[in-house]
């Protein structure tokens, strides 16, 4: 008697989860609404989403000509983040734990999107920062109410943004100057004690860059 093979469980679920990311983005949570920037069409949102699986995005530059951003990893949690939107188990990223000097980018695209001055401990188990860098965070709502970041350039995910973060009073007065002004604006900024934001990173959508010293 022969015995009918199955596919393993965790192998239908994955390619149910990949086939989610293609099929239902653009009518589903990753098309809603976005109240943070200009709104794109359908037709632009699959593009996007479809670009970073075939060698990059296409991002057009002052002299209005396309520059091909590269994707920067192959690796598969990286991957599973930025293109899927899976969060990675708090207190596993090593970088929730840095403490030096320097910058973290995007792991796909590499474009800056936060500095260690703006990096603080949240006991979140997650890689937590107050301010952007640059304000090269996009923003975007979800059907859930949450708010979405993505790298303004590629448009990976990097995690969600809270309105919980350190209080204002607890920051050095220089770092407060220097928040951009497309940052998540939450509580009185003439408050000493309301809050900033919390962006809430995965840190496999992230690498991070030592300062050099000179």
């Amino acid at each position: 008697m022969t015995k009918r093979l199955r596919s393993p469980p965790l192998v239908c679920a994955a390619a149910a989860l990949f086939a989610s990311a293609f099929l239902l983005a653009p009518v589903s949570s990753f098309a809603h609404a976005n109240a943070f920037a200009a709104p794109a069409t359908t037709n632009e949102r699959r593009r996007k989403r479809m670009s970073m699986f075939s060698g990059g995005n296409d991002s057009e530059t002052e002299g209005g000509t396309k520059e091909k951003v590269p994707i920067g990893t192959y690796n598969p949690l990286r991957l599973a983040v930025l293109k899927l939107g899976f969060t990675e188990l708090r207190w596993t990223s090593p970088l929730n734990y840095e403490k030096r000097g320097g910058q973290y980018n995007c792991a796909n695209c590499g474009t800056q999107l936060f500095d260690a001055d703006g990096k603080y401990d949240s006991g979140s188990g997650w890689p937590s920062f107050f301010r952007t860098a640059e304000g090269n965070v996009s923003l975007y709502r979800e059907w859930d109410g949450r708010i979405e970041c993505r790298c303004g350039k590629c448009e990976g995910h990097l995690g969600h943004v809270f309105p919980d973060g350190p209080r204002r009073m607890d920051t050095d007065n220089g770092v407060l100057d220097s928040i951009p002004a497309t940052d998540l604006q939450v509580g009185d900024p003439n408050t000493a004690s309301s809050r900033l934001p919390r962006y809430c990173m995965n840190g496999a959508a992230l690498k991070f860059e030592p300062e050099t010293k000179g």
